[in-house]
């Protein structure tokens, strides 16, 4: 049904679920942006977008409510077009199948069907399921490019209400090479990290540079929300166990190189968020190390992932959720990495307190990395805390840190 008008299929006042990341259905996604400024009251709700059809949204046309302001979504929170839901990305299912956010229809990229009728979620496994479930409407777009990949999940086709074909190559997620300071805060991660651990990175320069500095290790595990083509350069350097399951993540978003690796890859599995980070193989880590950048992070150990000057930029994530599955892991590390200061070095990302939200408490992590060193906040008092974490600064900032903390401390 390549002609698929979707106004046949929405209603005004629809709230519609968009698949994300490389789930993202480009060629739908543009129908119901047109759709949106022809019908009343759309509202889409949707997490990593890639799709430049985003660029054509305009106030109100549709509606846009998002968990995180990555990719596309960044150019509509500058422009103040933008709702963002600050839920933790652990609640975002429970918020659908209990109705408490209403779904309407879905909006799905997905690979061909089986024998058996069963379309298969493909790079993203994640709440868009969850939503298909309970929608009054599911149109799915089939790419015979979306990797065919290893999940509890899957999506019949009696669940479909149409559906169209694509042929689109797959959307990876925009890579640019560390920078000097990521390769130096990398070099500081990686003694935290044994061969055996198992590990959570995410997608990002940092995370990639993480990865580069595992290479050399053996047997590790991943279990992340998020995995980019480090995960290939860590299989192809002999880093990664090699049985079945040992990576699990919910989504794989990268260029061909990640998408062809986890084709058919039996030791790479998609689930849920909390299967991931389920307590039973979180207790047979060793260890369960998280390692997540940030915008900021304040005297008090408060770490902010949402907001940069004055502009929505990031999103609260799962974060707080692996932050805290390292508290459930045998000597686990929730672990902080950031350059210590902004591209131009004139802003320091350590700060006497976060500018915007509260991402994750201070309670919640163990260890802040910048490229001047390792700042333990375990054990540590307030005053304690502020003393490790200025001299991780760098040291143009540290006199007027000290200066500026708050007078309790």
């Amino acid at each position: 049904m390549p002609d698929l008008d979707i106004t046949e299929y929405l209603q005004a006042g629809d709230t519609v679920v968009i698949g994300q990341a490389a789930a993202e259905p480009a060629v739908l996604v543009g129908k119901f942006i047109e759709a949106a400024h022809a019908m009343d009251g759309l509202t889409a709700l949707c997490g990593y977008t890639l799709s430049d059809a985003w660029e054509r949204a305009s106030s109100g046309k549709p509606r846009v409510k998002t968990y995180v302001a990555h990719g596309a979504l960044r150019k509509l929170a500058a422009q103040g077009l933008l709702e963002v839901v600050p839920w933790p990305y652990s609640r975002i299912e429970e918020y659908l199948a209990s109705q408490s956010v209403r779904v309407d229809a879905v909006l799905l990229r997905v690979g061909p069907p089986d024998a058996d009728g069963y379309y298969n979620l493909g790079a993203t496994v994640d709440y868009a399921a969850v939503a298909a479930e309970h929608a009054r409407v599911v149109l799915v777009e089939v790419n015979a490019n979306m990797p065919r990949t290893y999940s509890s999940r899957r999506l019949h086709r009696s669940r479909v209400t149409a559906s169209i074909s694509s042929s689109g190559r797959l959307a990876g997620s925009p890579a640019r090479p560390p920078t000097e300071a990521e390769r130096n805060v990398a070099a500081n991660v990686a003694p935290f990290i044994p061969s055996g651990a198992t590990i959570q990175l995410g997608v990002s320069a940092l995370a990639a540079a993480v990865a580069a500095e595992l290479r050399g290790r053996r047997g590790l595990r991943v279990r992340s929300g998020l995995v980019g083509d480090w995960l290939v350069d860590l299989g192809e350097a002999g880093a990664l166990a090699g049985d079945p399951g040992s990576c699990v993540t919910g989504m794989a978003l990268g260029s061909e190189r990640l998408y062809a690796f986890v084709h058919d890859s039996a030791i790479v599995r998609f689930a849920p968020l909390d299967e991931q980070v389920a307590s039973a193989v979180l207790a047979a880590c060793q260890p369960f190390v998280s390692v997540n950048s940030a915008v900021e992070v304040d005297l008090l150990g408060q770490v902010n992932s949402e907001v940069a000057g004055g502009r929505y930029v990031g999103g609260v994530g799962g974060q707080p959720d692996f932050f805290r599955a390292a508290r459930r892991a045998p000597a686990g590390l929730a672990i902080v990495a950031l350059a210590a200061t902004n591209a131009a070095a004139t802003t320091s990302r350590i700060v006497p307190v976060v500018q915007g939200p509260v991402t994750t408490p201070q309670g919640d992590v163990d260890l802040v990395v910048t490229e001047f060193g390792v700042a333990d906040l375990r054990g540590t008092s307030y005053r304690e805390r502020a003393e490790r974490l200025i001299e991780v600064a760098a040291p143009a900032h540290r006199a007027a840190l000290r200066s500026r903390r708050p007078d309790w401390l």
